[in-house]
């Protein structure tokens, strides 16, 4: 009752940000960051590393299992390799259905040439890929993993994951209700696979 509560919040506070928010901060961003430096410019050439990020965590979380596995080692590490190899594709995968689903305009198509503002349902593309964040999307189970599986790299790990929440902003890549959304869509994948491990035989 409290995870459904919780759900239908964060879905309110998506749905608030989408109508009221999004589109005032980033305006703001433009007019106090972006005149002065273009920080869109300079991460725009920036190769996206995302697809490599989840292809080797992930064979590398599976490697590190069937070695432990192999030695009868059954313990925290070993479920946290299994929930991340799981998680990470997973997310990877939800990411781009997703965005095809929602089909919402590129946050910098909106500030450079004044898009309308909408969804564009079923017709996600390079132009309508904002809605979620699929960086926010796919690296929250990590940054979620680390805080539940290794309590010494808590507080890097919620930095981290605040962090990257704010440079998406800042560099003009998302609005606030993608990365929200991703951030939530994240945490739905990497909770429904720390389930299924924790139960499973």
């Amino acid at each position: 009752m409290n995870k459904l509560v919780s759900g239908l919040a964060v879905i309110l506070m998506i749905m608030i940000s989408v109508r009221y928010f999004d589109l005032r901060i980033a305006s703001l961003i433009l007019e106090y960051t972006g005149r002065n430096f273009q920080f869109s410019h300079v991460v725009s050439g920036m190769p996206d590393m995302l697809l490599l990020i989840v292809i080797a965590v992930s064979i590398s979380c599976w490697t590190g299992y069937f070695l432990l596995f192999r030695r009868s080692i059954s313990d925290r590490r070993t479920l946290l390799f299994q929930i991340l190899g799981t998680s990470l594709p997973a997310a990877y995968v939800a990411k781009d259905l997703l965005k095809w689903l929602f089909g919402r305009v590129n946050t910098r198509l909106w500030l450079t040439e004044q898009h309308p503002y909408a969804f564009h349902w079923f017709h996600g593309s390079q132009d309508f890929h904002g809605f979620p964040s699929g960086h926010m999307l796919v690296l929250t189970p990590i940054f979620l993993s680390l805080w539940h599986y290794s309590p010494k790299l808590r507080l890097p790990a919620l930095l981290l994951w605040f962090g990257l929440g704010a440079a998406l902003l800042i560099t003009e890549y998302h609005f606030l209700g993608d990365v929200i959304a991703g951030a939530y869509a994240g945490f739905l994948i990497h909770y429904a696979a720390d389930r299924y491990f924790r139960h499973a035989p």
